[in-house]
């Protein structure tokens, strides 16, 4: 179980403690702390939050989401269809990168935060609800017939039970194309022992793990690995803005080539901008290219 030290942000506080419990507690006690949450003095005179505290309530007596289970718009940054849960408490590989992993910047919004807990709850209690929603994204037109999927926006794989879900909901539904990254390297590992991977599935090494060099290697080897996705400390504050310029991406190849003596190809910080044929991470085209981005 990784948490995250929020020093100047309270209610980041309040929410973490509230998803150690919603992915290791019993419903009882989930529904226990969800009161408690919602009595804490934060949150007076906060509607939003308060809304957010009545779904919840909803979700734990009826297993109806109460939210989207899957992102199926996309936004600018990634165009594709999705699936969140919580950060931090479901990445069982996390290291460095919690220091400054962007998924807990959603939590600034009670609604995003929410409905990750609603994905963990789900996942945990009630999986078969998971794979009726993705049923249901056969029913929007333009996803008839397929689309790419991006599984694991915020979180990670928590359990071998995670794993052996999404890989027979993946391939049992081949005209998906689904990629991601991860640190869950064990688990991955000891599916590759049981199970069998999908074809129309795709995974980055995700950099910031806490993997010895060994369990690394050999996650790297597995069927299923398009390489790694690195990121990269360039020593100045990186926004949204400078991700695909040409000085800055210059400088990003410059700083992971001095850390490791390899070229890479820097993302440009949106998903599927980055070749005219498809996005390097999901993609064979890529297969064993170290990916690069600067932490922001």
């Amino acid at each position: 179980m990784h948490t995250k030290t929020f020093a100047n942000a309270p209610v980041f506080s309040l929410f973490q403690d509230f998803a150690v419990v919603v992915q290791t507690g019993t419903i009882g006690q989930i529904s226990q702390a969800l009161e408690i949450l919602a009595a804490d003095p934060m949150f007076e005179g906060k509607p939003k939050a308060n809304a957010c505290f009545a779904k919840f309530r909803t979700l734990l007596a009826s297993n109806v989401p109460q939210w989207p289970v899957f992102a199926k718009q996309g936004n600018s940054k990634l165009p594709f269809v999705s699936f969140s849960t919580l950060p931090g408490v479901t990445c069982p590989g996390a290291g460095e990168c919690l220091s400054f992993c962007y998924s807990f910047s959603s939590w600034r919004y009670p609604d995003s935060f929410f409905r990750q807990a609603q994905n963990a709850f789900l996942m945990r209690f009630y999986p078969t609800v998971i794979g009726g929603e993705i049923e249901k994204l056969f029913k929007v037109k333009k996803l008839a017939n397929g689309f790419d999927f991006r599984l694991y926006v915020d979180g990670d794989f928590s359990s071998l039970h995670d794993v052996a879900l999404w890989m027979n909901i993946i391939r049992n539904h081949p005209t998906v194309n689904a990629y991601g990254y991860s640190k869950s390297f064990a688990l991955l590992l000891r599916y590759d022992n049981e199970g069998q991977w999908p074809t129309n599935y795709t995974v980055n090494l995700s950099s910031g793990h806490n993997a010895d060099p060994v369990t690394a290697a050999l996650f790297e080897a597995l069927p299923i690995v398009r390489g790694r996705f690195s990121a990269v400390n360039v020593g100045y504050a990186v926004t949204s803005a400078m991700h695909g310029t040409k000085e800055h991406d210059a400088k990003v190849r410059e700083v992971y080539a001095a850390q490791t003596g390899k070229k890479a190809f820097v993302c440009p910080g949106e998903c599927g901008s980055c070749t005219p044929k498809g996005h390097a991470c999901g993609s064979k085209r890529f297969q064993n290219v170290d990916i690069i981005i600067a932490v922001h």
